[in-house]
């Protein structure tokens, strides 16, 4: 999904983004637009299995059980966050796509406020040396971080619900309060709860950028 790299591909030797045609720039967005949407049905599968985890561990008997229920789920929950990120990156290379289509189809406005000269005189290479270099970084940070954190929380010889993470406990907590409730009206109760868990999650991932 290197999109520069994709546009260095279309062309070869010293020739220029002019030189790029508007259907090879629209198949491009096309193929992109269907990882789009690929991902995210990845992502709403990952919410289904989610939801139906909190089912099962909500009729759960054993709070071990359900605290491993509830590390599933953070599991899928991360893997979702990753999944949103990727989206993210797709939905910013059909950005640049559409950007380059406009200015293809509108080259003669372009020339006329001079960017066709611009855009002539610009170094590819270097352009996409800059832009590998802060995406890459970024993922190490991230990965970094992230590995910094599955260091810090993981534990050894721990006793049943001891050094669990706050958020896993209260996945839990969520599950046996849903079962508590489910007498009087089950549809809503189940539905509250997850949305709970969401809100739960949700607030675990916002914590890290709160700090930096």
């Amino acid at each position: 999904m290197d999109i520069l790299g994709k546009i260095k591909g279309m062309i070869s030797g010293k020739k220029r983004l002019e030189k790029i045609s508007v259907d090879e720039l629209r198949k491009e967005r096309l193929r992109m637009e269907q990882i789009e949407q690929r991902v995210g049905r990845e992502i709403d599968d990952l919410e289904k299995r989610k939801g139906q985890l909190f089912l099962k561990g909500k009729d759960e008997q054993s709070q071990r059980q359900q605290i491993a229920i509830a590390r599933k789920i953070k599991e899928l929950d991360a893997t979702a966050k990753a999944k949103d990120r990727q989206l993210a990156m797709v939905s910013r290379q059909i950005r640049i796509l559409s950007g380059l289509s406009a200015i293809k189809e509108n080259q003669s406005l372009v020339q006329e406020l001079g960017v066709s000269s611009i855009v002539s005189k610009m170094d590819m290479d270097e352009l996409q040396s800059y832009v590998d270099k802060a995406t890459v970084e970024g993922q190490f940070q991230m990965e970094r971080f992230a590995q910094i954190l599955k260091t810090m929380e993981t534990g050894e010889d721990l006793g049943l619900g001891e050094g669990e993470d706050a958020d896993t406990l209260a996945i839990v907590a969520a599950m046996q309060e849903a079962k508590g409730a489910e007498i009087e009206n089950p549809d809503a109760a189940v539905s509250e709860s997850i949305k709970k868990v969401d809100d739960i999650l949700g607030a675990d991932a916002a914590e890290p950028s709160e700090e930096v």
